[in-house]
């Protein structure tokens, strides 16, 4: 993965080969795609630490509770991060390069759909039910709040601690939603 990030900020995404990758790195491109079968792979490889919150959610305990074992996958997950200097550069890439940003919207929907299947289990309602699916919609919209505002800080504070601080203001603050619109004036 260094080597392809290394050679994507130089050379382009579309015009680095996985051939050239696998020279670069010192290895057969066959190993090369034993591990990743394509391009778009390696360069999102370090950003799917949120594609496995279902299965995490699958393991927790069953008697826990669904909001404190949502609560314990999003703060593993979030833990789980590496901090990697290069993320502003593989993120303009992944921008830039319509390859890997279809891609990773095609894992998000694999991922949210994951999630959705292991709460409705969890929860004991079918997949397509609205409380499962704002369920797993608020938790990956979570995921993202606390990326976004832990590496818009000074990182003195964890990612958990983050998380925490937003559940916390959650849970003692009145969350306002769209009226129902017949309510509505």
């Amino acid at each position: 993965m260094d080597v392809a990030i290394e050679l994507f900020v130089a050379h382009g995404y579309d015009q680095t080969t996985m051939e050239q990758i696998a020279e670069k790195a010192e290895v057969a491109p066959s190993t090369l795609y034993r591990y990743f079968t394509s391009k778009d792979l390696l360069i999102l490889d370090p950003l799917l630490v949120f594609t496995d919150l279902g299965r995490a959610l699958t393991s927790r305990p069953a008697d826990e509770p669904v909001g404190q074992s949502l609560a314990v996958v999003l703060r593993d997950s979030l833990e789980s991060a590496v901090d990697d200097p290069r993320h502003a550069a593989v993120r303009k890439i992944i921008d830039e390069a319509p390859a890997p940003r279809a891609r990773l919207w095609d894992i998000a929907a694999e991922s949210r759909n994951s999630l959705e299947q292991a709460l409705a289990e969890r929860m004991a309602l079918p997949p397509n039910d609205l409380r499962v699916t704002m369920a797993a919609r608020i938790a990956l919209q979570l995921f993202e709040i606390v990326a976004e505002r832990w590496s818009a800080g000074d990182h003195s504070a964890s990612r958990a601690g983050v998380l925490n601080d937003i559940l916390t203001t959650l849970a003692e603050q009145d969350l306002v939603l769209p009226t129902p619109l017949d309510r509505a004036t």
